[in-house]
C-alpha cells in the first residue's frame, strides 16, 4: 500500500497526472473557440498563448541568472554604487533592447505579408505542435537541450555584471539562441497579424515579459528570491508537461484559420 502511495507521489512529481491533459484540453477549447469566432485575432490570441508558456518554461533559467546577479551585485565594490535597482534596471533595458531590433523587423514583415499572413500562421501552427510534442517527451530539439545554463555567460566570460546593461545584451542574445524554437514560434505568428504595430508589439511583449525575474531582485530579498526559484524548480516537470499540451492543442486549434483563410 505504502509503495503504491509512493508510486503515484513520484507520478505526480513528474507531471505525469490528469492535471496537465485537463489543462490542455481546457486551453484547446478555449483558443480554438476563440479562432472561430474571430479568426482575425488568431495569430494574436495564439502568440499571447506562446508567450505565456515560453514564460513559464524559460523562467528558472532567467530566476537563476537574477539571483545570481543580486548576489554578486551586492558582493561587487564595482557595481555597489549602482546598488541592486539600478543594475536590474539597466539588465533588463538591455535584454529587451536586445529584442528590438527584431520586433520592427517582425512588425514590418507582418505589414508585407498582407493576405499572404496565412503561411506564417501555418508555420506558427507547425512549430507549435513540435514544441508541444518536445514538451512532452516525443521530439527532441536540438536548439533546447543544447543549453548549457545562464552561468555559463559568466563563466566563459562573455557577460559581466560590472557592465550590467552588456550583461542584459548577452543574456538576451544567448536566449534567441538558446530558446530559439519558441521565439521562432512567436515570430513567425506576429507575421500573421498583418499589421506592423501588433506583431512588433508580440515579440517586444515577450522580452518585456521575459525581463520580469530580472526586475525581481529589486523588490525581494536574494533569501526570498532563492525559496520562490526551488519552488519552481520542483513545479517544473509538471509545468513543461501541461505546455506540452497546451502547444498541441494550440496547433490543433490553428488548422481550422488556415484552412478557411486558404479557402476563403
Amino acid at each position: 500500500m505504502s509503495a503504491a502511495i509512493a508510486d503515484e507521489a513520484t507520478t505526480k512529481r513528474a507531471g505525469l497526472g490528469p492535471v496537465p491533459l485537463v489543462v490542455g484540453a481546457l486551453a484547446t477549447i478555449a483558443i480554438t473557440a476563440g479562432a472561430l469566432v474571430r479568426p482575425d485575432l488568431a495569430p494574436v490570441l495564439a502568440g499571447c498563448v506562446l508567450l505565456v508558456v515560453g514564460f513559464a518554461v524559460m523562467a528558472p533559467c532567467s530566476v537563476q541568472m537574477a539571483l545570481t546577479m543580486s548576489r554578486v551585485i551586492t558582493r561587487s565594490q564595482a557595481t555597489r554604487s549602482l546598488g541592486i535597482r539600478g543594475s536590474a534596471g539597466l539588465f533588463a533595458i538591455g535584454y529587451v533592447g536586445f529584442y528590438v531590433p527584431f520586433a520592427l523587423v517582425l512588425g514590418t514583415i507582418a505589414w508585407l505579408l498582407g493576405d499572404l499572413a496565412w503561411i506564417a500562421v501555418a508555420l506558427g501552427a507547425l512549430a507549435s505542435m513540435l514544441l508541444g510534442l518536445s514538451a512532452l517527451g516525443t521530439v527532441n530539439l536540438g536548439a533546447l537541450s543544447r543549453c548549457r545554463g545562464p552561468l555559463w555567460l559568466l563563466r566563459s566570460g562573455r557577460a559581466s555584471f560590472q557592465h550590467p546593461l552588456k550583461a542584459g545584451i548577452a543574456f538576451g542574445q544567448y536566449c534567441a539562441t538558446c530558446c530559439g524554437p519558441y521565439i521562432l514560434a512567436i515570430a513567425v505568428l506576429a507575421g500573421g497579424t498583418k499589421n506592423f504595430l501588433v506583431g512588433a508589439g508580440i515579440v517586444a511583449a515577450y522580452a518585456i515579459v521575459m525581463a520580469i525575474p530580472f526586475l525581481a531582485p529589486a523588490v525581494l530579498a536574494p533569501d526570498t528570491y532563492a525559496q520562490l526559484g526551488a519552488k519552481a524548480s520542483r513545479i517544473a516537470p509538471l509545468i513543461e508537461r501541461t505546455t506540452g499540451f497546451v502547444l498541441v492543442g494550440l496547433s490543433l486549434a490553428l488548422i481550422p484559420v488556415v484552412a478557411a483563410t486558404m479557402a476563403g
